[in-house]
């Protein structure tokens, strides 16, 4: 079994807390830490959006977004007009589930009387992914993170999986760092 599902179901088994033994005057104690993700840079949100992509270990715009490779983003709360940054910080993971949605690859077509209509010839594709619900470590922090979503490739569901973790570092570079 890979090694980043087995951390993760574990994770989601244990109500995202672990358990850690620490040394303390001769005998060991247990803390509870929770797991969390770094972001480590800055990163721009556009204007009229609450999201953020990162592909192949950069911030990449929505356009540019390949469905069909590894991809992240990262969601903040609001939507605004002008430009927003998401600062540095860390942030608590609360909750890690695994998803899927079905893509219809649909084409419109011409018929007799000269109107569209939607033809269904082509396959159905789906994307699985991680869903982690965030929250700013610091009490005191004004951030808009809400949530990290780590997809799959897009694909035939037969063939579409989950990414793996190491897939997930490399989708999301230097700008994030998973403290499981």
């Amino acid at each position: 079994m890979n090694k980043a599902i087995v951390i993760l179901l574990i994770i989601t088994l244990s109500g995202c807390q672990s358990a850690v033994l620490i040394e303390s005057e001769g005998r060991y104690v247990e803390v509870v830490a929770k797991p969390s993700i770094e972001i480590t840079q800055a990163i721009e949100i556009a204007p009229d959006s609450a999201r953020a992509f990162l592909q192949n270990g950069k911030v990449i715009s929505m356009a540019q977004l390949n469905l069909y490779d590894i991809n992240c983003e990262i969601e903040i709360n609001t939507v605004s007009e002008s430009r927003q940054i998401i600062e540095p910080g860390i942030f608590n993971i609360l909750a890690i589930a695994q998803e899927e949605s079905p893509i219809v690859m649909s084409k419109s077509v011409m018929v007799a009387s000269l109107t569209y209509a939607w033809a269904s010839d082509s396959p159905v594709d789906i994307k699985r992914y991680y869903h982690f619900s965030l929250s700013a470590k610091d009490s005191q922090s004004n951030s808009q993170v809400r949530a990290l979503i780590c997809r799959g490739a897009q694909d035939e569901p037969v063939n579409a999986r989950l990414p793996t973790f190491e897939q997930m570092r490399l989708a999301s570079g230097q700008y994030i760092i998973f403290n499981l």
